[in-house]
């Protein structure tokens, strides 16, 4: 038998991060919302909670699926399919975005989260004989 991990398919490691990445996203949006019902966050501090929740979000996806592809373009393309549910469920709900406001903002802290990932991920090592 071999020693280590069973090496997965590439789209495994793409589907492994985007669940993860939705996931941390959907929980701390649930958790700002317990914060903005309770009164301990205001109104308009919502937006910064948002933005870094966005590239932290993509940053834990991005740097799952580069360590479980070990392709470092990985974390960049997992941001970018993020960002495309983001803005289709933004469009299916109100049929416009703001480029130019928020909406271009939290497109651009998620692409700077999957290259964080990208960047911060594991590097390949040569192996010695």
């Amino acid at each position: 038998m071999a020693k280590g991990r069973k090496k997965l398919a590439v789209w495994q490691g793409f589907l492994a991060g985007g669940l993860l990445t939705l996931g941390v996203y959907l929980a701390g949006l649930l958790l700002l919302t317990l914060l903005l019902v309770k009164g301990a966050l205001s109104e308009g501090g919502s937006f910064p909670v948002v933005a870094a929740l966005c590239i932290l979000a993509c940053l834990a996806g991005g740097l799952l699926t580069v360590r479980l592809t070990h392709w470092r373009a990985g974390g960049l393309l997992t941001a970018a399919a993020f960002l495309c549910v983001l803005l289709l469920a933004g469009l299916g709900f109100w049929e416009e975005v703001s480029w130019l406001g928020r909406g271009g903002v939290l497109l651009l802290c998620g692409l700077a989260g999957g290259l964080l990932a990208g960047i911060a991920g594991p590097k390949k090592r040569r192996r010695r004989k």
